[in-house]
């Protein structure tokens, strides 16, 4: 039995899909050199910095390189790429109990069973907890921030207080969809390091060694639709994302908004079960967003280009209210492309 397929019966994480390994899991490595490269050089130097910012678009797999340079320290920097699956290290961090590496993410409210909709200040506070175990002086500690893009408030700030005072040997490891949402303290005592999207046969490459059911017709459209990110194109697959992309590119490419088309879209991805689609096409929108605004600077229209930046701003913190406050799906959802006519 693989690796892979031993930490399947372990909880998954808010962001896992099901039957496929979460990243910690995931030995290979597909795309991403150059940063691996650059993480590589810098922990061998006398000056390692203490945090870092992967930052890229949502799903391109910067969790999963921070796993692998996390484990890549871990076992020793001197030791032969990629790593052995019967190593006890790597099953340790695959299975999520070594004690060297912690995994910061949002956790499941105890009541509902349900993710919550933030990374909690409660789960940053763990930290204290972890840095301050006895450990081996010469031993490195690493926490995975996944993503900071997740963090209320009190936990940012939470954060923020022990990396202005870091331990001795530690290593944070912050993944960021969004940089620009994370809190400027403490990008400024992190560096950043920019992940690209992957390209497509990467994307392809990937897909290829992953349980979807999806036909190579579907997979061709998934890919060519996935903009460099393997999540949007699992999400295609095994939520019938071809069918909701072209609706929404039907949508947003109109003058007015047809109001019957965003209800249909809508209905269908409140329904139990189509969560995963739900979130996909909320991020979607919410990139489309940031893709606009970003567009719009670079041709020079700087009131539209604010009118983007501050959609994106107010509708992330709408949904996120929302959903910790269990609000209508639909009803936002609805809003959200409403927006986008307004």
């Amino acid at each position: 039995m693989s690796l892979e397929t031993d930490v399947l019966a372990h909880e998954e994480g808010h962001d896992d899909f099901d039957g496929i390994a979460p990243p910690a899991a995931r030995l290979s490595i597909v795309g991403h050199r150059e940063p691996l490269a650059i993480l590589d050089e810098a922990a061998r130097s006398a000056r390692f910095h203490h945090g870092w910012i992967l930052e890229g678009p949502r799903g391109i797999g910067k969790a999963t390189a921070a796993f692998a340079f996390a484990r890549r320290l871990l076992v020793g920097l001197e030791r032969p790429e990629p790593p052995s699956p019967d190593d006890p290290i790597v099953r340790q961090i695959a299975q999520d109990s070594y004690p060297g590496l912690i995994h910061l993410q949002r956790p499941k409210n105890e009541k509902t069973g349900a993710f919550r909709s933030d990374l909690t200040v409660s789960e940053v506070r763990k930290l204290n907890r972890f840095f301050h175990r006895t450990a081996d002086e010469d031993a490195w500690r690493i926490a995975i921030v996944d993503p900071a893009d997740d963090l209320n408030a009190s936990a940012a700030n939470a954060l923020l207080k022990i990396l202005e005072e870091p331990p001795e040997r530690s290593l944070f490891l912050i993944v960021a969809h969004r940089p620009a949402a994370v809190l400027p303290t403490i990008r400024s005592r992190c560096r950043a390091l920019r992940f690209d999207p992957l390209e497509d046969r990467e994307v392809a490459d990937i897909l290829s060694g992953l349980p979807h059911g999806g036909s190579p017709e579907a997979v061709r459209h998934a890919v060519a639709a996935a903009a460099g990110s393997v999540r949007r194109a699992l999400s295609q697959l095994l939520n019938g994302g071809d069918e909701i992309r072209a609706g929404v590119e039907r949508i947003l490419a109109a003058s007015q908004p047809d109001w019957l088309a965003i209800q249909t879209i809508a209905d269908a991805l409140v329904q139990k079960g189509r969560e995963v689609g739900y979130d996909l096409l909320v991020n979607d929108l919410l990139d489309q967003a940031a893709e606009r605004s970003r567009a719009r600077l670079a041709a020079g229209d700087a009131a539209e280009a604010a009118r983007y930046a501050r959609l994106w701003q107010d509708e992330n913190a709408r949904l996120r209210r929302g959903a910790a406050y269990n609000l209508d799906k639909k009803q936002m959802l609805m809003t959200l492309f409403g927006r986008f006519f307004a």
